[in-house]
């Protein structure tokens, strides 16, 4: 199996490795590690990990050369930079006062020779203002490119590729297991590579979200990662997703053959490790204060400011925040300030996370689970996110963003309410909503049989008979 980032908080990465070890299958993890210069070798149960350097070199050259690009000036008939261009201009005054001395011929040559620098000013003026539009109309992030390459708007991909091809071939593995659109390249190269020298490997896809449907930094970025997916997925064998409606998506948009198996990113629930302490314990928080939980990505995509802001309408209740990567990271920094201007700060907590197992015995202790992801976004609306199962498995009640995958879930299961994503108003009246009636949705989570459809036991069965059939 192969991931770019590293393992640590990475969930459903981790219980895959573990499920296919189980059946039978000689696991090895490659991880990419930025920071490192050699291989870090480890185990994660009975799996043996590798965790790759990831120098991304070339996205490195591709950075200073767009900075070399961007401050490159061709001089005559303007000026190199502005530094050339004030010292032609220092030297043009001093030429003016020194003018008065010679006849007037020459005080005629000498004006010449002035206009044509005052001419060459206004030409830089021009170019310069022609290079501020051209490098702006690049820098939109919604601007719809003419023509584009992938490979060189994405060099991510290339430097995954690199870092990671050679140690694949080195395993000779039967089965490569590609997670998530960045090692896709990578993947398919190492396949490729091995047929080529007689070797049969199988290509597994698992497409962690809809790439063409995802956020990021531009419109040319999306289109490049669509690029990108679209060459190379037909060349997997079996491609698996994270639901539903993304399985549909993948199927129609790429003309897939065979339609993407669903495993959800669901929780272990039948062996659930204990983690050292509880949500509400490291809140500071007695057992009666109520206390709203969110664990997750504090990225603004997230939605996570939309329930700090309905704290204003709910001058009780507390919110804790358990923060990937980190409490120090600056997106959690922004949310702690957020607070402190709306005057909550009091009632919010940021806390690091726990490791991936303890994530359901240390939600426990909180009263509701909120997840209140920005919608209007394909990937976001089609997805259905490990930490709703985590809520729900935690016994906690749920509040959602009332997106498609997410808003269906809840009316379906009954384990919670919905809001209008980004209305802190609505948010806060469905929490009010869920804490008038905390005892009736607990119970309905204790009836509710989810486990033999969410967990991740059910799962594995799809993993299982996945792995069995490819490989005859």
């Amino acid at each position: 199996m192969i991931v770019n980032h590293d393992i640590a908080a990475d969930a459903r990465v981790r219980k895959s490795a573990q499920s296919v070890q189980q059946l039978g299958f000689d696991v090895t993890l490659l991880y990419g590690l930025q920071g490192i210069t050699e291989p870090v070798r480890g185990r994660l149960g009975e799996v043996t990990t590798l965790g790759i350097p990831l120098p991304y070199g070339m996205t490195a050259t591709k950075a200073r050369l767009e900075r070399e690009r961007r401050a490159y000036r061709s001089g005559f008939p303007g000026f190199i930079s502005e530094s050339d261009l004030e010292w032609a201009r220092y030297q043009n005054t001093l030429a003016g006062l020194r003018a008065s001395r010679y006849p007037r011929p020459v005080r005629a040559v000498l004006r010449l020779r002035r206009l044509f620098f005052e001419w060459r000013v206004r030409f830089q003026g021009r170019r310069e203002e022609r290079i501020r539009r051209y490098w702006e109309q690049q820098s939109d992030p919604d601007a719809i490119p003419r023509r584009l390459d992938w490979r060189h708007e994405v060099t991510q991909f290339s430097d995954l590729s690199l870092s990671f091809t050679r140690e694949i071939w080195r395993q000779k593995p039967d089965i490569i297991h590609a997670h998530d659109a960045h090692v896709l390249k990578a993947a398919v190269n190492a396949t490729n590579h091995m047929r080529a020298h007689r070797a049969r490997p199988t290509l597994i896809y698992d497409a962690h979200e809809f790439v063409v449907g995802a956020v990021r930094t531009s419109e040319r970025q999306r289109r490049a990662w669509a690029q990108m997916e679209r060459h190379y997925i037909r060349a997997a064998d079996s491609v698996i997703t994270v639901s539903e409606s993304i399985a549909d998506a993948l199927q129609r948009v790429y003309r897939l053959r065979d339609r993407p198996t669903v495993v959800l990113n669901a929780p272990v629930v039948g062996d659930i490790a204990e983690a050292p302490s509880d949500i509400r314990t490291d809140c500071g928080l007695a057992s009666d204060v109520p206390l709203l939980a969110y664990s997750g990505s504090t990225a603004q995509k997230r939605g996570v400011a939309t329930v700090v802001e309905a704290l204003t309408f709910m001058p009780e209740m507390h919110l804790a925040i358990v923060c990937v990567p980190s409490v120090t990271h600056k997106l959690s920094r922004e949310l702690a300030r957020r607070a402190a201007e709306l005057g909550v700060a009091d009632r919010v907590h940021l806390l690091d996370p726990v490791k991936p197992e303890e994530v359901l015995s240390y939600l426990r202790s909180a009263d509701v689970g909120v997840h209140p992801m920005i919608g209007d976004i394909p990937n976001h609306e089609m997805a259905l996110p490990n930490k709703l199962f985590d809520y729900v498995f935690a016994g906690l009640p749920i509040v959602v963003s009332d997106l498609q995958e997410m808003g269906a879930f809840v009316r379906r299961t009954g384990v919670g309410e919905t809001f209008s994503f980004g209305d802190s108003a609505d948010c806060a009246r469905a929490l009010k909503e869920v804490f008038g009636s905390l005892d009736e949705y607990r119970a309905t989570i204790t009836r509710s049989s989810l486990e033999n459809g969410y967990s991740w036991e059910s799962q594995e069965v799809k993993l299982r008979e996945l792995y069995l059939r490819v490989t005859g």
